[in-house]
């Protein structure tokens, strides 16, 4: 059976070697006409989340008890963060990546700038605990401008989660300081009083800590411009097109012999 194969590739090796020649150069032609991409990427190592604490203001100890860079998690949460829709639509509409991509004509040109520029984004945790970040741009400066405004974004993204949450809990501490306050004036026994300057002291810690927000992530590489294109691969490219192609080809003559047998 191995023989025939054999022979019925030997008596068509002009055709297998036309074909594959032929899907070969299409493949180097479409290589060419394809836009160069330049790739501008950066690596990013998460902070300890515990670093939120307002203790980190406040505590003697609190730099000895935590490590300045974070877990698993806290890289999960990173990369939640700088794929989240907060972040890529804002890139996308403050760089006026619709006009750059030429959509602005389109009647849906920010959603279709979005899309893009997710296409153009590849986040990737390495096994060091770091996040790599990727971007791809017919313009090796704006690869590098979207680059850095992703991570500008993020940080951003992770001040307002942070003063959020402290501004809730010194909301929530007025309402009790107002409703305490009120008490006051019915029971002015030194333990109320001492509760309320408790909670004041609180509050302008809360209010410190808020206006210090700690970083979400240390830049280790920054993004650079890059010189030379990254994509398309023509070797790459040419070399997969000429393998299919052969293997296509003898699966057709395989598939041939079994049907004329």
């Amino acid at each position: 059976m191995a023989d025939h194969f054999l022979q019925d590739v030997k008596r068509r090796k002009w055709s297998i070697l036309i074909f594959t020649a032929g899907a070969s150069l299409l493949a180097l032609i479409l290589s060419l006409l394809m836009p160069s991409e330049y790739l501008s990427e950066a690596s990013l190592l998460p902070s300890n989340s515990k670093l939120m604490d307002k203790q980190r203001l406040f505590g003697n100890n609190i730099q000895e008890l935590y490590s300045a860079y974070g877990n698993a998690e806290d890289l999960d949460r990173l990369f939640a963060t700088m794929h989240s829709s907060a972040v890529i639509n804002n890139v996308s509409d403050s760089l006026k990546l619709a006009r750059h991509y030429g959509l602005d004509s389109r009647k849906n040109a920010k959603s279709l700038a979005q899309k893009k520029l997710e296409r153009s984004i590849k986040l990737q945790r390495s096994e060091y605990g770091e996040l790599r970040l990727r971007v791809w741009d017919k313009d090796p400066a704006t690869a590098e401008l979207i680059a850095n405004t992703l991570i500008g974004k993020t940080q951003q993204v992770f001040d307002e989660m942070f003063k959020l949450y402290y501004e809730r809990s010194i909301n929530n501490l007025n309402q009790e300081l107002r409703a305490r306050e009120n008490l006051v004036r019915l029971d002015s026994s030194l333990v109320m009083r001492a509760e309320n300057i408790v909670i004041k002291s609180k509050i302008s810690e809360y209010q410190v800590t808020k206006l210090n927000p700690p970083a979400a992530f240390f830049v280790m590489e920054k993004p650079a411009v890059s010189i030379m294109a990254d994509r398309p691969v023509i070797w790459l490219n040419v070399l997969a097109t000429f393998l299919i192609a052969l293997f296509t080809i003898l699966a057709w003559i395989a598939a041939s012999r079994n049907g004329d047998a």
